[in-house]
C-alpha cells in the first residue's frame, strides 16, 4: 500500500518567505497534530529514507505541499498519476503527527527561507514539537555495525522527549543545512525542535541508519513502526535513491557539509 493521494484544490494556500504552502486539510480541526516530523535529504539520506518509509508503511494521506517559483527548480513529482511538488506533507487518520519530506535536494539558496517557513507554519497550526531526522557523517561507517545516535534540542521541553532514552547529547561540533538553520532559529523563537542524528555515510544512501532513526522516533511519538521491510529491502533502496544521493551530495557541497567532520575553535 502506498500513501493516499488527493486530486483536489487546496483548502487553503499560505505564503511565507516567498514559499507557498498548499493545505488539503483543516489543521485546526480536533485533534490537532502534535508533532511535525522532518525528512529532508542530507547525509546518507537518513531523514529522507526514514520519512518516506514511514509514509508508505503507515499509508499516510497527502495533506499539503510546499512550492516556490523563487527558490525551487520547476520540478513536478508524479505519484499514482498525481502531479505534485517534491516537498510534501502527510498525516495519519488519527491526526497525531505530520510528516514533511522532500524528494529533491534543498537548494542552498532555499535553506533559510524554507527553515523560517517551516517554523512559522508550525507555530501557526499549533505543532508542539518539530522532530528532525538526520544523518551525521561517520568516516568509519563501514566498520560500524550498529550506528550510534545523538540528539540536540532547541528547548528544555524538547529535551524532555528523550528523557531516559539512553541517547547521547551532541555536545560540540558543527551541523550544516536545513536542520541546522531550523534548530538555531527554533532556539531564538522558543519553538520546540528536537534533532535526532544517526551515524551514517556522508554520500551513500544509508537505510540501516534510517531504520535506527525510526526506532527512536517510534519511542518518542509512541507509534509502532515495523522496520523489518526497510532492512530487508535495504539494497534495493540504495539503488532507488542513488540519483537523489548524487544530487544531494552536490547540494551538500554548496552548503559546506564537510564542516560537520570538524570541531569548533571553542571546543570544550
Amino acid at each position: 500500500m502506498g500513501p493516499k493521494l488527493l486530486i483536489k484544490r487546496p483548502k487553503r494556500t499560505l505564503t511565507y518567505e516567498r514559499l507557498i504552502i498548499h493545505e488539503y486539510f483543516d489543521p485546526y480541526e480536533e485533534p490537532a497534530p502534535e508533532y511535525l516530523v522532518l525528512g529532508l535529504p542530507d547525509a546518507g539520506l537518513v531523514g529522507a529514507i526514514a520519512s518516506r518509509y514511514l509514509v508508505m508503511n503507515k499509508n499516510l494521506k497527502l495533506v499539503g505541499e510546499i512550492d516556490s517559483p523563487t527558490y525551487f527548480p520547476p520540478v513536478t513529482v508524479i505519484h499514482k498519476s498525481t502531479p505534485m511538488s517534491p516537498i510534501q506533507i502527510y498525516m495519519p487518520s488519527d491526526r497525531r503527527y505530520l510528516v514533511l519530506l522532500s524528494e529533491a535536494p534543498i537548494p542552498a539558496s532555499a535553506v533559510y527561507p524554507l527553515s523560517l517557513a517551516i517554523l512559522e507554519y508550525s507555530r501557526e497550526i499549533g505543532i508542539k514539537h518539530i522532530i528532525s531526522l538526520s544523518g551525521i557523517a561517520a568516516p568509519n561507517r563501514l566498520q560500524i555495525k550498529k550506528p550510534r545516535s545523538y540528539w540536540l534540542a532547541s528547548t528544555a521541553s524538547s529535551a524532555e522527549l528523550l528523557k531516559d532514552k539512553g541517547l547521547e547529547e551532541l555536545r560540540e561540533g558543527f551541523i550544516v543545512g536545513p536542520y541546522a538553520t531550523i534548530l538555531k532559529e527554533a532556539r531564538r523563537r522558543s519553538i520546540n525542535n528536537l534533532v535526532i542524528f544517526v551515524e551514517s555515510f556522508l554520500d551513500l544512501p544509508d537505510p540501516e541508519s534510517a531504520a535506527e532513526a525510526l526506532k527512536i522516533l517510534s519511542q518518542i511519538i509512541n507509534i509502532d513502526i515495523d522496520i523489518g521491510k526497510l532492512l530487508k529491502e535495504a539494497e534495493l533502496i540504495k539503488l532507488q535513491t542513488r540519483e537523489l544521493m548524487r544530487q544531494t551530495k552536490r547540494s551538500m557541497s554548496e552548503m559546506q557539509k564537510k564542516f560537520e567532520m570538524q570541531m569548533p575553535l571553542m571546543y570544550q
